[in-house]
């Protein structure tokens, strides 16, 4: 897709992404009070509807950030490319419990597909699956600082999300994984 910044009006900003549910398992809050301390041009771009939406402006207010925050809603699924091109970085920011224990989200291989870097919470499934080519951070304090990394570094940026689609390309194409299916259900 390319850069698809100016046609979200996103062009002159720095746009930390996450696309999806705002189910309980999901805390966006770290993310919100890292915001207040990084620098003016870095907004939060939150794509999705399901769940605790509301609540998620008012944690935006509740830490000051409200104007960095972009909430889109709801899209059609088709669009979520355009979303995530529109990205610098991707975010996961799941609470480890009992259900985040097993998850393994789509979204990880959206951004990557997308050639986005990706910042997630130390989720099991995220962890065995894309080690470290991916960044993590536990808290508030870990998104500023890995945020802030990927921010200053436009090649570490670049190479990430290089090396992030190559093993989607590699690993995780929808092809192979219903060939794989198949060759399973044959046997």
């Amino acid at each position: 897709y390319g850069n698809t910044k100016p046609q979200l009006g996103l062009e002159d900003y720095f746009v930390i992404g996450y696309v999806g549910v705002l189910r309980e398992w999901v805390d966006l809050e770290p993310v919100y009070q890292a915001l207040k301390e990084l620098p003016d041009d870095i907004i939060f771009l939150v794509v999705g509807q399901e769940g605790r939406y509301q609540e998620n402006i008012e944690l935006a207010k509740k830490y000051g950030v409200i104007e960095k925050a972009r909430f889109a809603g709801n899209i059609p699924y088709s669009k979520v490319p355009i979303y995530i091109s529109a990205m610098d970085v991707g975010v996961i920011p799941f609470k480890l419990n009992s259900i985040t224990e097993h998850a393994l989200p789509l979204k990880l291989f959206e951004y990557m597909a997308c050639e986005k870097p990706v910042i997630s919470t130390e989720i099991p499934g995220v962890k065995a699956i894309a080690g470290d080519r991916v960044m993590y951070a536990k808290d508030t304090e870990g998104f500023k600082e890995k945020i802030t990394l990927l921010y200053e570094n436009r090649e570490m940026r670049r190479k990430m999300g290089m090396f992030g689609r190559l093993f989607v390309e590699k690993n995780y194409d929808w092809k192979k994984i219903t060939m794989n299916l198949e060759d399973i259900l044959r046997e």
